[in-house]
Protein backbone atom coordinates (compact mmCIF):
# COMPACT_ATOMS: atom_id res chain seq x y z
CA UNK A 1 0.00 0.00 0.00
CA UNK A 2 1.51 3.34 -1.06
CA UNK A 3 -0.27 6.44 0.19
CA UNK A 4 -0.37 9.26 -2.39
CA UNK A 5 -1.40 12.89 -2.34
CA UNK A 6 -4.78 11.87 -3.75
CA UNK A 7 -5.20 9.48 -0.82
CA UNK A 8 -4.65 12.38 1.57
CA UNK A 9 -7.36 14.55 0.04
CA UNK A 10 -10.84 13.67 1.27
CA UNK A 11 -12.93 16.82 1.06
CA UNK A 12 -11.26 18.98 3.67
CA UNK A 13 -11.32 19.52 7.37
CA UNK A 14 -14.82 19.64 8.81
CA UNK A 15 -16.41 18.21 5.66
CA UNK A 16 -19.16 15.63 5.86
CA UNK A 17 -18.20 11.99 5.49
CA UNK A 18 -17.97 11.01 1.84
CA UNK A 19 -21.14 9.25 0.75
CA UNK A 20 -19.10 6.34 -0.56
CA UNK A 21 -16.77 6.07 2.43
CA UNK A 22 -16.50 2.59 3.89
CA UNK A 23 -17.90 2.12 7.40
CA UNK A 24 -15.39 1.66 10.22
CA UNK A 25 -14.06 -1.83 10.86
CA UNK A 26 -14.20 -3.60 14.23
CA UNK A 27 -11.30 -5.99 14.54
CA UNK A 28 -9.63 -8.05 17.28
CA UNK A 29 -6.07 -7.25 16.30
CA UNK A 30 -2.87 -9.03 17.24
CA UNK A 31 -0.08 -7.01 18.81
CA UNK A 32 3.05 -7.30 16.69
CA UNK A 33 5.40 -5.11 18.72
CA UNK A 34 5.42 -2.56 21.51
CA UNK A 35 8.60 -0.53 21.79
CA UNK A 36 9.48 2.07 24.41
CA UNK A 37 10.52 5.20 22.49
CA UNK A 38 10.80 7.83 25.27
CA UNK A 39 9.97 8.28 28.95
CA UNK A 40 6.48 6.86 29.56
CA UNK A 41 6.01 6.56 25.78
CA UNK A 42 5.58 3.49 23.56
CA UNK A 43 5.19 2.78 19.86
CA UNK A 44 2.55 0.07 19.45
CA UNK A 45 2.07 -1.83 16.19
CA UNK A 46 -0.92 -4.08 15.54
CA UNK A 47 -1.99 -6.23 12.62
CA UNK A 48 -5.19 -4.91 11.03
CA UNK A 49 -5.11 -4.95 7.22
CA UNK A 50 -8.63 -3.59 6.63
CA UNK A 51 -8.14 -0.65 9.00
CA UNK A 52 -4.67 0.06 7.61
CA UNK A 53 -5.98 0.13 4.04
CA UNK A 54 -8.78 2.58 4.84
CA UNK A 55 -6.91 4.97 7.16
CA UNK A 56 -6.02 8.57 6.24
CA UNK A 57 -3.75 10.97 8.16
CA UNK A 58 -5.70 12.67 10.91
CA UNK A 59 -8.15 9.82 11.46
CA UNK A 60 -8.16 7.80 14.66
CA UNK A 61 -8.95 4.41 16.14
CA UNK A 62 -10.75 3.39 19.29
CA UNK A 63 -8.75 0.70 21.07
CA UNK A 64 -9.97 -1.40 23.98
CA UNK A 65 -10.39 -4.95 25.20
CA UNK A 66 -14.04 -5.83 24.59
CA UNK A 67 -17.20 -6.17 26.66
CA UNK A 68 -15.83 -9.15 28.59
CA UNK A 69 -12.97 -7.00 29.90
CA UNK A 70 -12.79 -6.96 33.71
CA UNK A 71 -9.92 -4.50 34.19
CA UNK A 72 -9.23 -0.90 33.13
CA UNK A 73 -9.78 0.48 30.59
CA UNK A 74 -13.45 -0.44 30.63
CA UNK A 75 -14.11 1.97 27.77
CA UNK A 76 -11.98 2.14 24.63
CA UNK A 77 -9.50 4.96 24.11
CA UNK A 78 -8.96 7.11 20.99
CA UNK A 79 -5.56 7.17 19.30
CA UNK A 80 -4.49 8.88 16.09
CA UNK A 81 -3.38 6.52 13.36
CA UNK A 82 0.34 7.21 13.46
CA UNK A 83 1.41 5.05 10.54
CA UNK A 84 0.34 2.18 8.31
CA UNK A 85 2.31 -0.36 6.31
CA UNK A 86 1.80 -2.13 3.02
CA UNK A 87 1.46 -5.45 4.85
CA UNK A 88 -1.45 -4.25 7.02
CA UNK A 89 0.13 -2.93 10.21
CA UNK A 90 -1.01 0.19 12.03
CA UNK A 91 1.11 2.14 14.46
CA UNK A 92 -0.10 4.04 17.54
CA UNK A 93 1.79 6.41 19.84
CA UNK A 94 0.91 5.62 23.46
CA UNK A 95 1.89 7.82 26.40
CA UNK A 96 1.10 6.32 29.80
CA UNK A 97 -1.08 8.76 31.75
CA UNK A 98 -3.57 6.57 33.61
CA UNK A 99 -4.66 2.98 34.14
CA UNK A 100 -5.86 2.51 30.55
CA UNK A 101 -2.73 3.76 28.82
CA UNK A 102 -0.52 1.96 31.34
CA UNK A 103 -2.24 -1.28 30.36
CA UNK A 104 -1.75 -0.50 26.67
CA UNK A 105 1.92 0.22 27.28
CA UNK A 106 2.25 -3.26 28.76
CA UNK A 107 0.93 -5.14 25.72
CA UNK A 108 3.31 -7.70 24.27
CA UNK A 109 3.53 -9.54 20.93
CA UNK A 110 0.77 -12.14 20.76
CA UNK A 111 -1.64 -10.13 22.93
CA UNK A 112 -4.79 -8.81 21.31
CA UNK A 113 -6.75 -5.56 21.44
CA UNK A 114 -10.13 -4.61 19.99
CA UNK A 115 -9.93 -1.88 17.35
CA UNK A 116 -12.67 0.22 15.75
CA UNK A 117 -11.72 2.46 12.87
CA UNK A 118 -10.72 4.38 11.02
CA UNK A 119 -12.89 7.15 12.46
CA UNK A 120 -13.27 10.89 12.02
CA UNK A 121 -12.19 13.54 9.52
CA UNK A 122 -8.66 13.50 8.13
CA UNK A 123 -6.38 16.37 7.22
CA UNK A 124 -6.58 17.81 3.71
CA UNK A 125 -3.10 19.09 2.77
CA UNK A 126 -4.08 20.00 -0.79
CA UNK A 127 -1.90 19.15 -3.77
CA UNK A 128 0.90 21.61 -4.36
CA UNK A 129 1.94 23.97 -1.53
CA UNK A 130 4.58 23.02 1.04
CA UNK A 131 3.21 21.56 4.27
CA UNK A 132 4.06 22.78 7.77
CA UNK A 133 3.11 20.36 10.55
CA UNK A 134 3.24 21.49 14.19
CA UNK A 135 2.97 18.64 16.67
CA UNK A 136 3.09 18.91 20.45
CA UNK A 137 3.66 15.80 22.58
CA UNK A 138 1.59 12.86 21.34
CA UNK A 139 0.20 15.30 18.76
CA UNK A 140 3.20 14.12 16.76
CA UNK A 141 1.36 10.90 15.87
CA UNK A 142 -0.79 11.94 12.86
CA UNK A 143 2.15 13.82 11.37
CA UNK A 144 4.34 10.72 11.28
CA UNK A 145 1.71 9.28 8.95
CA UNK A 146 1.06 12.46 6.99
CA UNK A 147 4.70 13.48 6.54
CA UNK A 148 5.71 10.02 5.36
CA UNK A 149 2.87 9.88 2.82
CA UNK A 150 3.35 13.43 1.57
CA UNK A 151 7.11 13.11 1.22
CA UNK A 152 6.66 9.86 -0.69
CA UNK A 153 4.54 11.86 -3.15
CA UNK A 154 7.25 14.46 -3.58
CA UNK A 155 5.75 17.14 -1.33
CA UNK A 156 7.95 19.43 0.74
CA UNK A 157 7.16 18.89 4.42
CA UNK A 158 8.48 20.68 7.50
CA UNK A 159 7.69 18.86 10.73
CA UNK A 160 8.03 20.85 13.95
CA UNK A 161 7.82 18.70 17.09
CA UNK A 162 7.71 20.01 20.65
CA UNK A 163 8.06 18.36 24.05
CA UNK A 164 8.42 19.65 27.59
CA UNK A 165 11.69 17.78 28.14
CA UNK A 166 14.32 15.95 26.15
CA UNK A 167 13.45 12.72 27.98
CA UNK A 168 10.03 12.77 26.32
CA UNK A 169 11.32 13.12 22.74
CA UNK A 170 10.29 10.26 20.44
CA UNK A 171 13.19 8.06 19.27
CA UNK A 172 14.73 10.24 16.50
CA UNK A 173 15.83 7.31 14.31
CA UNK A 174 12.38 5.70 14.35
CA UNK A 175 10.72 9.08 13.82
CA UNK A 176 12.82 9.72 10.73
CA UNK A 177 12.01 6.28 9.32
CA UNK A 178 8.26 6.60 9.85
CA UNK A 179 8.03 10.22 8.64
CA UNK A 180 10.46 9.66 5.73
CA UNK A 181 12.59 12.50 7.04
CA UNK A 182 13.65 14.36 10.19
CA UNK A 183 11.71 16.65 12.47
CA UNK A 184 12.81 19.98 13.90
CA UNK A 185 12.65 19.32 17.65
CA UNK A 186 11.91 21.93 20.30
CA UNK A 187 12.10 21.18 24.04
CA UNK A 188 11.33 23.50 26.92
CA UNK A 189 14.41 22.34 28.85
CA UNK A 190 16.68 22.53 25.80
CA UNK A 191 18.00 19.01 26.35
CA UNK A 192 17.21 17.98 22.76
CA UNK A 193 16.98 20.24 19.72
CA UNK A 194 16.08 23.90 20.15
CA UNK A 195 15.26 25.39 23.54
CA UNK A 196 11.81 26.93 23.71
CA UNK A 197 8.24 26.37 22.59
CA UNK A 198 7.55 24.66 19.28
CA UNK A 199 5.61 27.65 17.95
CA UNK A 200 8.85 29.63 17.96
CA UNK A 201 9.99 27.54 15.00
CA UNK A 202 7.10 28.52 12.70
CA UNK A 203 8.04 30.19 9.43
CA UNK A 204 5.15 31.12 7.13
CA UNK A 205 7.24 32.85 4.48
CA UNK A 206 6.77 30.11 1.87
CA UNK A 207 2.95 30.13 2.22
CA UNK A 208 2.63 26.61 3.63
CA UNK A 209 -0.45 24.54 4.37
CA UNK A 210 -0.46 24.89 8.17
CA UNK A 211 -1.53 21.87 10.25
CA UNK A 212 -1.48 21.45 14.02
CA UNK A 213 -2.10 18.74 16.61
CA UNK A 214 -1.35 18.83 20.30
CA UNK A 215 -2.51 20.17 23.67
CA UNK A 216 -5.33 22.70 23.69
CA UNK A 217 -3.09 25.52 24.92
CA UNK A 218 -0.75 24.97 21.98
CA UNK A 219 -3.61 24.84 19.49
CA UNK A 220 -5.13 28.01 20.95
CA UNK A 221 -1.84 29.88 20.51
CA UNK A 222 -1.44 28.45 17.01
CA UNK A 223 -4.98 29.51 16.08
CA UNK A 224 -4.29 33.03 17.34
CA UNK A 225 -1.10 33.22 15.26
CA UNK A 226 -2.90 31.94 12.15
CA UNK A 227 -5.69 34.50 12.59
CA UNK A 228 -3.18 37.34 13.03
CA UNK A 229 -1.29 36.29 9.90
CA UNK A 230 -4.41 35.57 7.83
CA UNK A 231 -3.40 31.95 7.35
CA UNK A 232 -5.81 29.02 7.10
CA UNK A 233 -5.05 26.46 9.78
CA UNK A 234 -6.29 22.90 10.20
CA UNK A 235 -6.14 21.48 13.71
CA UNK A 236 -6.70 18.02 15.11
CA UNK A 237 -8.21 18.41 18.57
CA UNK A 238 -7.42 16.08 21.47
CA UNK A 239 -10.58 15.32 23.44
CA UNK A 240 -11.72 12.54 25.76
CA UNK A 241 -14.07 10.11 23.99
CA UNK A 242 -16.31 7.36 25.24
CA UNK A 243 -17.56 5.89 21.96
CA UNK A 244 -15.83 7.54 19.00
CA UNK A 245 -18.97 7.44 16.84
CA UNK A 246 -21.03 10.42 18.02
CA UNK A 247 -23.35 8.68 20.47
CA UNK A 248 -22.06 9.65 23.90
CA UNK A 249 -21.40 13.32 23.03
CA UNK A 250 -18.55 13.42 25.51
CA UNK A 251 -16.04 15.01 23.13
CA UNK A 252 -17.80 18.22 22.09
CA UNK A 253 -15.87 21.40 21.33
CA UNK A 254 -17.31 24.94 21.07
CA UNK A 255 -18.16 26.11 17.56
CA UNK A 256 -17.40 29.61 16.29
CA UNK A 257 -21.03 30.16 15.27
CA UNK A 258 -22.27 28.99 18.68
CA UNK A 259 -23.25 25.57 19.89
CA UNK A 260 -21.02 22.57 19.83
CA UNK A 261 -19.29 20.23 17.39
CA UNK A 262 -18.43 16.58 18.06
CA UNK A 263 -14.71 15.94 17.83
CA UNK A 264 -15.26 12.30 16.89
CA UNK A 265 -17.56 12.77 13.89
CA UNK A 266 -17.32 16.46 12.91
CA UNK A 267 -13.56 16.27 13.56
CA UNK A 268 -11.09 15.54 14.94
CA UNK A 269 -9.69 17.78 12.17
CA UNK A 270 -11.27 21.22 11.84
CA UNK A 271 -10.36 24.49 10.23
CA UNK A 272 -9.35 26.59 13.23
CA UNK A 273 -11.83 29.30 12.21
CA UNK A 274 -14.68 26.82 12.73
CA UNK A 275 -14.01 26.66 16.47
CA UNK A 276 -14.39 29.12 19.35
CA UNK A 277 -11.05 29.64 21.12
CA UNK A 278 -11.04 31.05 24.64
CA UNK A 279 -8.89 34.16 25.20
Amino acid sequence: MTTTVDDLRTGGAGASRDAGAAPPVRHLAAVLSNRKVADDTWWLELESPAIAAASRPGQFLMIGFGIENSAPPFLPRPFSVGWRSEDGRVGLLVRAFGAGTVRLSGLRPGDTALLLGPLGRPFDPGTDRPILCVGGGVGLAPFLFLAGAARASGRRVTLLYGERSGARVFDPALLERLAAGPAEVWTEDGAVGHRGLVLEGIDLSNDPVLLGCGPSLMLRALARLAAEQGVDLQVSVEEHMGCGVGTCQGCVVPAAEGGWRKACTDGPVFHAAELAWSP
